[in-house]
């Protein structure tokens, strides 16, 4: 079996050669080991890091109070 690497630059790039190669058939295996953070991913993760976290509920309460709110 060959292997080819192929770099792709951002998540349009990746979605077209993943189409291109279903279209010809062509199996293929993602590594998602590789993961990059893009610059808004980062300013995200800062942004919510700076954030109060005495007002912060865990995930639990917050689908609690969903489910309280919305009868869900």
């Amino acid at each position: 079996m060959t292997q080819i690497i192929i770099n792709l630059n951002n998540k349009e790039e990746e979605t077209f050669v993943e189409t291109f190669l279903k279209k010809m058939k062509i199996s293929f295996e993602k590594n998602e080991d590789d993961f990059e953070l893009t610059d808004e991913m980062k300013m995200v993760i800062d942004e919510a890091l700076k954030q109060d976290r005495s007002q912060s509920v865990d995930a639990f309460e917050s689908l609690k109070k969903i489910s309280e709110k919305y009868g869900i």
